[in-house]
């Protein structure tokens, strides 16, 4: 009996502490829960790992600890997570697609693609998974052109978070949870990092940021403040913020503390608040504004009700006092997944991250060019922007050539880090027509040259028929568009390109001009000197008396005709060669011919003629046009045509005179 007592005693006593132990762990799970619900990750992970070693077959609590690390970006431990929950059958559809996230992330692209296929058996109809299905294919295209990118990791960065860069003036702004060097004891729950201040930095040339000191302080607040975006023309800025106000956060129905817009303004050189965006909400968040150039149109994204997905980009437009009602960007742009960050830059061209197009990792940054003001396309902008963890917050300069962006890659200093990149190569289009200014007709065979900031010829071309001329170029620089053709002047144009997009057009006209048809008199042949065309505008023999260097009455009146076309065509020069038969003694004629050779170049010289147009030389008997050399038997005739100095008037260059006019037909 006594034995029997003792048994009901002991079974008694574990059914208590059995119900103890299922009551402590349904109240673990619930407070982790709670922290869930409050966005407390860091302290809903420690909550449910004391949950699961309690019971490691709650697939609930596995479940959740994989949320919990995916919301904190911890994607090593969603991998390890839901591979428990897959592996004891427990895994629901999403869960797979998840997993094969999570693989990607963290650099596991072929086991990445195997459980997304396995995802679109069950879910085909998912289209987050249309990019994604050839997912190595997809990944190797997305690092081809990874040579035009520049990546920079910057100095200033934490171990903290930076974030949410923006162009303002020559400085960048961003925001930043510890950049300062003192202790912040309070923190964001969501990823137990202090909260979000504003700070300016200077851009130094390799695009590091120095003297960076906090930020329009009087619009700081003890929660989140950024990222922002600025109308530079108008110096408004546009400032993310957590839903505060003077008594404190305002939680929405999901009892979540929810983003906002607001405005601010300059006032003697102090930032100051001016209102705030009218499609605010308690009860879901509007954030990460990105105002056009024009300071009409912001967008941003929101997870307001109506979405394709978690978090959407939409715009509203300024009009007559008031924002409109915002316009959802639509489903080319926006995904079952998240949008994030939008940016517009100076060219019209929209950037955003997103999740739920498909990519290297979590977060990428895609860019989407308008067609007729509508983004119907959208572009992963590959390697190195993008990397197996999430890029994020991407903003361009001006001239969209170089900018900034965020990113928690591995090597970087903390949670998320800032980096600066430059594009190497921007392509934009020169086309272009030559025609002639006077008739606009089209002009073939013109030699084309593009000329670039350096002085550098970097192309050229000859047009066809059609006289049209196509380049592609580098984005960023003025070039010059120089057009020759022979009978004409050349002409040149300057091309900007700073406002194109990429793969772009700018259009040229280039009209050349006909040049004067020269009037010179037409040359009777043409010879070369020095591998040049020279033009033999007329040819005499000047005659002496045998053995004489002096000219007759006959030669003067020869060279001073020539003296006269010579003073009316300044361009014109003359060449002297003189020769002598063979009979007499060699040096003696040799000394002969350039005697008589100089007579003539004195004579025109002395006449006003610039001796640096005559040239002229003697010969002697080196040079003989016949057989008649020493010891030959010759006549008298023969051994005159040796006995010879001439006079050529010349030009050099081809002859320009007489132009053919083209046939209207091409055959």
């Amino acid at each position: 009996m006594h034995r029997a007592f003792k048994i009901i005693q002991l079974s008694l006593l574990f059914i208590f502490m059995a119900g103890f132990v299922a009551n402590a762990q349904k109240m673990t799970i619930k407070m982790a829960d709670k922290s869930y619900n409050d966005f407390a990750f860091v302290e809903a992970i420690e909550l449910y790992e004391y949950a699961y070693d309690k019971d490691p077959e709650n697939a609930y609590v596995i479940r959740r600890l994989a949320d919990s690390n995916r919301n904190i970006g911890n994607t090593e431990e969603v991998e390890k997570w839901l591979k428990i929950l897959i592996d004891s059958r427990n895994d629901e559809p999403e869960d797979l697609f998840n997993y094969s996230q999570a693989l990607k992330s963290n650099g596991r692209y072929l086991e990445a693609e195997q459980w997304l296929k396995e995802y679109s058996e069950i879910r085909p109809e998912d289209g987050r998974i249309n990019i994604q299905a050839s997912l190595l294919e997809y990944i190797q295209f997305l690092h081809r052109d990874s040579s035009r990118y520049v990546v920079r990791h910057l100095s200033i960065n934490t171990e903290g978070s930076e974030m949410g860069p923006a162009y303002y003036r020559d400085q960048v702004v961003f925001a930043s949870t510890n950049f300062r060097s003192d202790v912040i004891e309070r923190k964001y729950k969501w990823n137990d990092l202090p909260y979000l201040d504003l700070y300016l930095g200077d851009a130094a040339e390799s695009g590091d940021l120095i003297n960076v000191k906090p930020f329009a302080p009087k619009l700081k607040t003890t929660y989140h403040d950024g990222p922002v975006s600025f109308d530079q023309k108008e110096d408004k800025m546009y400032l993310t913020r957590n839903n505060v106000g003077k008594t404190g956060a305002t939680k929405g129905k999901e009892g979540a503390v929810n983003l906002k817009i607001l405005f601010a303004g300059v006032e003697d050189e102090k930032w100051e608040y001016r209102g705030e965006f009218p499609f605010n909400s308690n009860d879901y968040s509007v954030g990460h504004p990105a105002i056009d150039k024009s300071g009409k149109v912001l967008y941003f994204a929101s997870d307001m009700p109506g979405g394709y997905g978690g978090s959407d980009i939409y715009f509203s437009t300024f009009s007559n006092g008031f924002w409109s009602e915002p316009f959802n960007l639509g489903p080319k742009v926006n995904t079952e997944g998240n949008e994030f960050f939008p940016f517009i830059s100076n060219d019209g061209v929209l950037y955003f991250s997103s999740n739920g197009h498909g990519g290297i990792g979590g977060l990428d940054v895609f860019f989407s060019v308008p067609e007729r003001g509508v983004f119907n396309t959208v572009e992963n902008m590959g390697y190195p922007i993008n990397s197996p963890k999430d890029d994020f917050g991407f903003v361009l300069n001006s001239i969209s050539t170089e900018g900034y962006f965020a990113s928690d890659r591995k090597g970087g200093r903390g949670s998320d880090d800032l980096y600066y990149f430059l594009i190497k190569y921007v392509p934009v289009i020169i086309r272009g027509v030559a025609k002639e200014r006077e008739s606009r007709e089209i002009l073939p065979d013109t030699k084309i040259s593009i000329i670039n900031e350096y002085a550098d010829t970097i192309f050229t071309s000859t047009t066809g028929r059609d006289g049209q001329f196509e380049f592609e170029v580098n984005k960023g620089m003025e070039y010059i568009v120089r057009g020759t053709k022979e009978f004409y002047f050349p002409s040149e144009t300057v091309v900007e390109t700073n406002d194109l997009r990429p793969n772009d057009e700018a259009f040229v006209e280039l009209f050349l001009e006909v040049e004067p048809e020269d009037d010179s008199p037409e040359p009777i042949k043409m010879e070369e000197e020095d591998g040049e065309p020279l033009q033999i505008i007329e040819m005499e023999f000047v005659e002496y008396e045998e053995g004489s260097a002096i000219l007759t009455e006959k030669t003067i009146n020869m060279l001073d005709r020539l003296i006269a076309i010579m003073k009316k065509y300044p361009e014109m020069e003359v060449r002297l060669e003189s020769h002598t038969d063979s009979r007499g003694d060699d040096e003696e004629n040799m000394l002969l011919s350039k005697r008589r050779a100089r007579a003539a170049f004195e004579y025109i010289s002395e006449r006003g003629i610039d001796p640096d147009r005559v040239e002229y030389e003697g010969y002697g008997e080196t040079r003989l046009l016949n057989k008649c050399d020493d010891g030959a038997d010759c006549t008298e005739a023969e051994h005159a045509a040796n006995n010879r100095t001439i006079v050529k008037v010349v030009k050099k260059g081809e002859y320009k005179g007489k132009r053919n006019k083209r046939s209207i037909f091409y055959f």
